[in-house]
């Protein structure tokens, strides 16, 4: 075994991200100047968020594509979204895979996919040139077609990260997840909006490997009651349930928690230090991360 060479590699990467963060830190205004921008393919609709007020040579960096849940469009995420971004070298691209109320499709989730990542600089200027992390996420329903399509190898391009926003519906003795992807889901301990806690996930994050896995379960059985699943969109989800002033705090650390992930996967470490988040009470949720299990 060769020490100084994985030395060497885990150094580097450090080096970079915080060099990295530095020049965002030098060059992003205080709320950031966020462009928002609407898209559509003969895949889907997309919505696209990114801070113009960096450098262009550190701009999309990463690229973070989130699939929209059920009866959701792309434009009901824009807060998450903003925040994703503000100040940041990422690009957040929210993507809805069918026109229709159900969301589940693995192959349109996987088709509109593909289409955003291989014509990515063609489709998002700002990333022309540019070879970015990619990270795949979904909130509700499109979880379950994110994860069956990565299930079927169906996404031509593979990510290098999942991010689950509560996602479902989640069979963990008959779905799985790569070994070798990285994942961070946020969910609750309380079922909320007919997802249930136990096809949510929960499930996801035990069948992530303990090498790198990061699990946010909000606590909404006690002293949290009015956030839900549906707090990480704009107003809630339209039929199935509206959002409460009582999950604000919850999109801007998700997003908090999504640059913490996005420099871990830089990295290769996922020490839970670093996916602290110092800005919430201690209670308001529960952190799990590698080899910790939730009850």
């Amino acid at each position: 075994r060769v020490l100084s060479n994985n030395y060497i590699s885990i150094r580097s990467n450090m080096l970079f991200s915080k060099t990295l963060l530095l020049l965002c830190s030098i060059f992003a205004v205080s709320n950031g100047d966020i462009v928002s921008e609407k898209g559509k393919v003969r895949e889907g609709r997309f919505t696209v968020h990114y801070d113009k007020a960096l450098p262009e040579e550190v701009q999309c960096q990463t690229v973070v594509m989130i699939g929209v849940g059920t009866a959701m469009g792309s434009g009901d995420y824009n807060i998450l979204s903003s925040e994703i971004s503000s100040g940041q070298p990422i690009v957040t691209v929210i993507t809805d895979h069918s026109a229709i109320f159900v969301k589940t499709s693995s192959g349109r989730f996987a088709k509109l996919y593909n289409k955003l990542t291989a014509d990515l600089g063609e489709i998002i200027p700002i990333c022309q040139g540019k070879s970015p992390k990619i990270l795949v996420g979904a909130h509700s329903a499109s979880g379950m077609a994110a994860i069956g399509a990565m299930k079927k190898d169906l996404l031509q391009v593979k990510p290098d990260g999942f991010i689950g926003l509560d996602p479902f519906k989640i069979n963990e003795r008959k779905d799985s997840i790569d070994p070798n992807l990285p994942t961070l889901e946020w969910g609750f301990s309380k079922t909320t909006c007919s997802v249930k806690i136990q096809q949510a996930a929960k499930p996801a994050y035990k069948l992530s490997s303990e090498q790198h896995r990061v699990f946010y379960r909000i606590d909404n059985a006690s002293g949290h009651q009015n956030i839900q699943h549906c707090s990480f969109t704009d107003k809630g989800c339209a039929i199935v349930c509206g959002r409460k002033n009582d999950g604000d705090w919850v999109r801007p650390i998700v997003a908090k928690s999504i640059h913490a992930f996005i420099g871990a996967i830089e990295t290769g470490l996922f020490d839970k230090e670093q996916f602290i988040l110092p800005e919430v009470g201690a209670d308001w949720f529960e952190l799990f991360v590698g080899t910790e299990e939730p009850k």
